[in-house]
């Protein structure tokens, strides 16, 4: 799929490495759902890597200053029905959880925002190394919904309730202190060290890293990993399907808002969280 003549998605390998490049930097690569979207090109480039003897790792990253900020909230049009909203989101739950049933190991080199679609995306890799201007977070809470599920397996249930519950944004550093990224590292300095971590792993006996991550992976699952998803889709499909009636800290419904223009509905939505509870004076 292309925007203006350009690719969403850019592919390449060299060193034993597929490296997937998010390729809307001008909007913060923002993750179309559905048919010819740039969620399926991911999933569709991520199986053409599986299936290549060449690649032993797969990199993914974003171009331009965000990972990616998330849904494609601006151009999308979104389910109405709590069935549409549970179809919706199984789907891409089903995306989500390929990536977990690769053969080969996929890193993300998160090089700086890395929200709501997006965050539950990367949630599903299996090492992150982030940027140290990345923030990582469920900016969807702030409106509304919710997204959390994953969580209580990467961070525990009370940081993935801080998360959920107060809107907070989370720095690359305390993402690396509670355990969410495994390195954080300077910008310029994140591709190199993403791909030397790679090619590391590329060079692993092939058989061996594969079933080693299958078997970390399925006692995932025995301890309720998809449990929790399919029960937190439930749930999110019935807080989604009730947005109309969400209203933002001022009272106003975040419907009417939207009409009032895309800028003006992110003041309002961001304007208590402007400051991170983290640097909070009392």
């Amino acid at each position: 799929m292309t925007h203006d003549g350009e690719p969403f998605v850019l592919y390449n390998v060299a060193d034993g490495v597929g490296t997937i490049t998010l390729n809307r930097p001008s909007q913060l690569n923002p993750i179309s759902h559905g048919p010819n979207s740039m969620q399926r090109s991911i999933v569709d480039l991520l199986v053409q890597a599986d299936a290549d003897d060449t690649v032993g790792c797969i990199v993914i990253t974003g171009a331009g200053r965000a990972f990616s900020s998330g849904g494609d909230v601006a151009n999308g049009v979104p389910p109405e029905t709590g069935l549409d909203w549970y179809w919706f989101l199984t789907e891409e739950d089903v995306d989500n959880e390929r990536i977990r049933e690769l053969r080969k190991p996929v890193i993300g080199a998160i090089n700086g925002l890395c929200y709501g679609a997006a965050f539950m995306m990367a949630a599903h890799f299996d090492i992150l190394i982030a940027s140290s201007e990345a923030r990582l977070g469920l900016i969807e809470t702030r409106f509304g919904g919710t997204g959390a599920e994953a969580l209580n397996y990467l961070v525990g249930p009370q940081w993935a309730k801080f998360m959920a519950l107060s809107g907070e944004l989370i720095t690359a550093a305390k993402a690396k202190e509670i355990g969410l990224v495994l390195e954080v590292v300077p910008p310029t300095a994140l591709a190199a060290r993403a791909h030397d971590l790679a090619r590391r792993i590329a060079a692993m006996p092939r058989d061996t890293m594969i079933m080693n991550r299958r078997m970390i992976n399925t006692g995932m699952n025995l301890s309720g990993w998809k449990a929790q998803k399919e029960a937190g889709i439930a749930f999110n499909a019935a807080t989604n399907s009730c947005f109309r009636e969400h209203r933002a800290w001022n009272g106003d419904r975040f419907t009417d808002l939207q009409e009032q223009g895309w800028k003006h509905y992110k003041e309002v939505r961001d304007a208590p969280f402007k400051e991170s509870w983290f640097d909070a004076e009392c």
